[in-house]
């Protein structure tokens, strides 16, 4: 038998900045829409009734990107 070889794990953590633009290039390619857009949209009702994988995965990753509701609704005129 030969013994197991511990691995070294990395972690890398993002700044507040990269998971915003990663976050925006997500909504981009999976809605065609800014992050912004995505939130507002969200905080209007537009994804209630939508039972779709994207959004509920976009919805997931929101946290992560430290955007909060004021940030959403200071930004909405600057896209």
């Amino acid at each position: 038998m030969k013994a197991a070889t511990a691995q070294k794990s990395e972690t890398h953590v993002q700044t507040t900045a990269q998971a915003r633009r990663l976050f925006n290039r997500t909504v981009k390619s999976s809605l065609g829409i800014s992050a912004i857009e995505f939130i507002s949209n969200y905080q209007n009702g537009m994804y209630e009734d939508r039972d779709d994988c994207d959004i509920m995965s976009l919805l997931m990753l929101l946290p992560f990107t430290g955007y909060s509701a004021e940030y959403a609704k200071s930004n909405k005129s600057g896209k």
